[in-house]
């Protein structure tokens, strides 16, 4: 992962003489700029994402793994034990994502308050908790009230970590790592269909419990234990570092978080939590505009997790088998979704990978509509599934880095990827109820679905954004600095945040 650096080489050094404190920490950011270019800041970013990167991929991918064992559990008798019909199933599917879309944005505003570093592991061991109820209920009730807890507790997860990745990454390295740490939920769907098919295919029956059972509470230890280890990996700022790095490098990082979105003007972030930075979040046409796109492009996603088993299960494979064919998809998603994040950073664009890789899940959808009722296309409509699977994964790493980038402030970015996040949740509501167990193998609705809300979010929502921001920064490219800088104090500019006629927004 080689970071572009162009951006940092020569910022601008005008800098305002009516703020001493900041000044000097700028003119000591460009001066470690200096030093750290090259062979030496490729070295330290490499140094980072062993560090930074890596845990957080476990804790999401376990955190994920936990969840999309949903769809697993149906194939191993879970309907049954907690005599449950295939409606009551998708209510409970349902529950889950009320309480993870609420929680999502309140979870980050937490996260702010008491440190990532603490939060991200609480948050996964006390999902490991819940699982393991989760495994040992016998009613309707008891299943429906632990989907519930669970995306209370797991709703803090991801948004948190794209923070962390958000606060130790420039815009110019960002959308590379946010692919990588995503690229955790393709791989979870490849390892949940294999662990799945390994626990639950060894274990069913045994000493009178169906698989699901076993699975649950199996992975639920392994994550609990990763949640115990992360208190010690999982860190949330360059000041927190340990002795890997150098007080140099130290120094440069925290500075770099504080000034690179800046794009050379000197203008810092405003690093502390704020209410009305939090308000002003909830109010950004930015924020909802990509919640929006997050919601039509994620619930094709979540409905094609949660109905592949049964999918492939309806072409001919045996429950066992269809848990270990759902890898390959996956595993195709995961590649896709890194390869874009590289193009995207080396880009610095965000529209053409949500219309690009749109094209493809589209394709993917059309295919699967077409031939899944003819048992002859077997291939064919495997060959739709991997690319409907393909296409839709590298939406979400995009739209969170495009929303970090977008917004500027701590307080504010980090609410702002909360509720964008929250979109995504929503979409799991939608997606769990539009494959419906009375249209099975065919699924004309959920289809249909997919396909009409990947052409609106996958294109017309970001073509149209897209737009509006480049009339945005050439309205504000009009405006000489000197003028900016001769109306406003560095005080006022850093409040303004992305409002800043300074700031310009990606596209």
């Amino acid at each position: 992962m080689t970071p572009s650096v162009s951006a940092e080489k020569s910022p601008e050094k005008e800098f305002i003489e009516n703020d001493r404190p900041m000044h000097d920490a700028y003119m000591e950011y460009l001066e470690l700029c200096e030093t750290f270019q090259g062979k030496r800041l490729k070295k330290l970013i490499r140094k980072v994402d062993s560090r930074i990167v890596f845990p957080l991929i476990m804790c999401y991918l376990l955190s994920y793994i936990d969840r999309s064992n949903v769809a697993n559990a149906k194939l191993f008798g879970a309907l049954s034990d907690l005599h449950m019909t295939g409606q009551q199933w998708n209510t409970a599917l349902s529950v889950f994502f009320v309480s993870y879309a609420v929680m999502a944005p309140v979870s980050n505003m937490a996260l702010n308050k008491v440190g990532a570093r603490f939060w991200v592991p609480l948050l996964l061991m006390l999902v490991a908790v819940v699982q393991i109820c989760a495994g040992v209920q016998s009613s309707y009730g008891g299943w429906v009230a632990f989907r519930f807890l669970l995306g209370v507790v797991e709703a803090g997860i991801y948004p948190g970590c794209s923070v962390i990745l958000s606060t130790w990454y420039s815009p110019e390295e960002v959308h590379t790592r946010m692919a990588f740490f995503y690229s955790a939920s393709s791989c979870s769907g490849a390892f949940s269909g294999l662990l799945a098919y390994a626990i639950g295919g060894s274990l069913d029956h045994t000493w009178g419990y169906r698989g699901w059972r076993f699975i649950y509470v199996i992975e639920a230890v392994a994550t609990f234990c990763m949640g115990v280890i992360a208190f010690f990996v999982v860190i949330d700022h360059p000041e927190n570092a340990g002795r890997w790095i150098s007080d140099d490098e130290r120094r440069y990082l925290s500075l770099r978080s504080q000034f690179s979105r800046g794009k050379g003007t000197g203008v810092s972030e405003d690093s502390g939590f704020s209410w009305s930075a939090a308000w002003e979040s909830c109010k950004s046409p930015h924020v909802w505009v990509l919640t929006l796109i997050h919601l039509l492009l994620v619930t094709p996603t979540y409905g094609l997790s949660f109905s592949l088993p049964t999918m492939i299960n309806n072409l001919g494979f045996s429950a066992a088998k269809a848990q270990a064919m759902t890898a390959p998809p996956y595993v195709f998603a995961c590649l896709v979704c890194v390869v874009s994040g590289i193009l995207a950073d080396r880009y610095q664009k965000r529209m053409p990978i949500i219309c690009l890789p749109s094209i493809m899940s589209l394709a993917g959808f059309i295919i699967i509509m077409v031939t899944v009722r003819y048992p002859n296309l077997t291939g064919v409509t495997l060959l739709g599934i991997f690319l409907a699977a393909g296409g839709l994964y590298p939406v979400s790493p995009t739209l969170n880095a495009w929303i970090s980038q977008n917004q500027a402030g701590a307080s504010k970015r980090a609410v702002s990827i909360g509720i964008v996040f929250m979109g995504s949740c929503l979409s799991g509501l939608i997606g769990s109820n539009i494959y419906l167990p009375d249209e099975d193998p065919t699924y004309p609705t959920g289809f249909g679905i997919s396909i009409a809300f990947i052409a609106v979010g996958g294109w017309a929502c970001p073509v149209l954004y897209w737009l509006w921001l480049k009339r945005l920064n050439a309205k504000r490219a009009t405006i000489s600095e000197e003028e900016i800088r001769a109306t406003y104090t560095e005080e006022e500019l850093v409040q303004m945040g992305d409002k800043s006629p300074l700031f310009r927004f990606q596209t």
